[in-house]
């Protein structure tokens, strides 16, 4: 179990990674854009190839091994959430977290589940 001050410190640094990826809005073609997005990734893990190819399952245990909370799950959901406009890919990805976050927590969302009724 972490501590209060060093989980704080956790939460600040997964909270800086998902509004940097948040900041970028959608993905195009751009390949500055796309090495920017895996410079956020590579700091859990991944790259934007390998979100793409991942398996929705291994997505969700990626963000629990490093250490996101409920709240940030939801907000790399709506990343991808929003980022499904331009990939496909990301919808499947988006709509399996957002029911991972429903059965894991224990906490009933309506807001989640509106958000899974728009995938």
């Amino acid at each position: 179990m972490l501590n209060k001050g060093v989980k704080s410190e956790e939460d600040r640094r997964i909270e800086s990674i998902v509004v940097k990826l948040s900041s970028i809005g959608f993905v195009p073609d751009d390949l500055k854009v796309k090495e920017e997005i895996d410079v956020a990734l590579a700091k859990i893990g991944l790259t934007y190839a390998i979100l793409l190819e991942m398996e929705s399952t291994d997505l969700n245990q990626q963000l629990l091994q490093f250490n996101f909370g409920w709240d940030r799950m939801e907000q790399f959901a709506d990343v991808l959430m929003n980022w499904s406009k331009e990939e496909q890919q990301f919808k499947a990805k988006a709509k399996s977290l957002y029911t991972f976050i429903q059965q894991e927590s224990k906490a009933f969302s309506f807001e989640i589940m509106a958000k899974i009724g728009q995938l």
